[in-house]
C-alpha cells in the first residue's frame, strides 16, 4: 500500500472553517497569510483582498460574514507591519481612503498617485472608533502627516453598485449590513476634524455615480447618512425585482437579503418587503445547494 503525504497547503485547502476557527487558523498561519500579501500588495492595505487569503479555508466571496473577525486580524497585523516599513523606508505619510461600501472609493481615486507615500490604507471605516484608532496607529508608528480622503455616495447607488459587484465576483453585501454601516458613518469626518484639526480631508462627492467630484470640509460635512423610508423601500423593491429578473442566482440570496431582520424602523411597506425577502431566502436554502429550478 502506497501513502501519499500532501503538501501542507493542500491538507489546508481541504479544511472549511468559519468564525473562532477561522480566526485561530488565521493566528496560527499570520506570518505566512500576511507575508503573502505584503509580497503582492505594494504599499496598498486592502482589506478585501487580505480576506481573499482564507480563500483556502472556505471563504468564497458569498460568504464575508463568517471571515470578517479573521480578516480584521490579519489587517492589523498587516498595518502594524507596512507602518514599520514605511518609517524604516523614511516614508512618514498615510493617506487613509474611507467611505460607505460599494461607494466608489476605487473608481473615484482611480487617478490617485500614492506611489510615494508611506501607504494608502484603502477601508470602510464605517464608524469613528474604527477610523480613529487606524489614525492613531499611524502617529504612533512615526508617522508625521495623515491624510484622509473621504467618498460619499447615495445608499441606494451603493446597494446597486453591490449587487452589480456581485455578479461580477461573487461579494455581496447584505442588505442590513449595508445599511446599518452606511448610518454609522454620520458624523464621523466632523469628529476627526474636531480631534485632530491638522489632518487634510478630502472629499469626493460621488452621489448617483457621477465619477467623484470634489468637495470642500463644509460641503463634507453636510453630507447626510441618514435612510428615510422611502429610499429603504426602493433598495427592497430593487432587491426583489433583481431576484425576479434572475440577476442574483438563488445561491447568494442568504448573502444579499438574509439580514432584513438587521433593518431598522421599517414601515408597513418596508416590512412586507422584508418579509418576502426572507420567505424567498428561506425557500432557495430549502433547495439543493441553495439553487432554484430555473
Amino acid at each position: 500500500m502506497v501513502i501519499v503525504l500532501l503538501p501542507l497547503s493542500m491538507a489546508l485547502s481541504a479544511q472549511n472553517l468559519q468564525g473562532a476557527e477561522a480566526m485561530d487558523w488565521a493566528k496560527s498561519n499570520v506570518d505566512r497569510l500576511v507575508g503573502h500579501y505584503l509580497s503582492v500588495s505594494g504599499n496598498k492595505l486592502d482589506p478585501d483582498e487580505m480576506r481573499k487569503e482564507l480563500s483556502e479555508i472556505g471563504y468564497d466571496g458569498s460568504n464575508v460574514v463568517f471571515y470578517r473577525d479573521a480578516e480584521r486580524y490579519l489587517v492589523a497585523e498587516a498595518y502594524d507591519r507596512m507602518l514599520k516599513k514605511a518609517y524604516k523606508d523614511n516614508k512618514r505619510s498615510v493617506i487613509i481612503l474611507t467611505g460607505p461600501g460599494a461607494s466608489g472609493k476605487s473608481t473615484a481615486t482611480k487617478t490617485l498617485d500614492y506611489s510615494n507615500e508611506g501607504l494608502l490604507y484603502d477601508g470602510a471605516f464605517n464608524s469613528y472608533s474604527s477610523l480613529k484608532s487606524a489614525v492613531d496607529r499611524a502617529y504612533a508608528a512615526g508617522m508625521t502627516k495623515v491624510s484622509v480622503i473621504a467618498v460619499y455616495n447615495d445608499i441606494l447607488s451603493c446597494f446597486k453598485n453591490s449587487v452589480e459587484r456581485g455578479k461580477r465576483s461573487g461579494r455581496y453585501l447584505g442588505v442590513g449590513y449595508l445599511s446599518n454601516a452606511y448610518k454609522r458613518n454620520a458624523g464621523k469626518l466632523a469628529k476627526l476634524h474636531n480631534e485632530y484639526p491638522e489632518i487634510d480631508i478630502t472629499g469626493i462627492d460621488n452621489s448617483h455615480n457621477n465619477g467623484g467630484r470634489r468637495v470642500d470640509l463644509d460641503q463634507i460635512l453636510k453630507w447626510d447618512f441618514s435612510i428615510d423610508n422611502e429610499t429603504m423601500n426602493r433598495i427592497l423593491v430593487f432587491l426583489l425585482h433583481k431576484i425576479d429578473e434572475g440577476d442574483i442566482s438563488p445561491y447568494y440570496y442568504r448573502t444579499v437579503g438574509g439580514d432584513t431582520a438587521d433593518l431598522e424602523d421599517l414601515d408597513d411597506f418596508g416590512q412586507s418587503l422584508a418579509d418576502e425577502l426572507a420567505r424567498r431566502v428561506k425557500d432557495a436554502q430549502s433547495k439543493p445547494n441553495g439553487k432554484l429550478p430555473k
